[in-house]
C-alpha cells in the first residue's frame, strides 16, 4: 500500500487498518459501506465533511501507530 496521503482512498484505508472504521463512525462520517469509498479520498473526505485534513490524518495516524505498536508487542 501507497503511504497515506490525501489521495487515498477510504477503501485502501479500511482494508490495511480495520481499526479506522470505529474514528469514522465516531465523527459520523458515512463513508463506510458507501460505493463511493473505493474512490474516495481523504481531501475528498475531508472536504465533504468539513473536516480539517491535517487533523483527520493526525488521528489516523495516531490509530495506525497504536495498531503497528500493539502488533509489535
Amino acid at each position: 500500500m501507497k503511504p497515506l496521503s490525501s489521495d487515498t482512498t477510504v477503501k485502501e484505508l479500511l482494508d490495511r487498518y480495520p481499526k479506522i472504521l470505529q474514528l469514522f463512525m465516531d465523527f459520523g462520517l458515512l463513508c463506510v459501506g458507501c460505493p463511493a469509498e473505493a474512490f474516495h479520498t481523504l481531501a475528498d473526505v475531508a472536504r465533504e465533511y468539513h473536516l480539517d485534513p491535517n487533523q483527520l490524518r493526525q488521528r489516523i495516524d495516531r490509530i495506525i501507530g497504536d495498531n503497528k505498536a500493539s502488533q509489535k508487542g
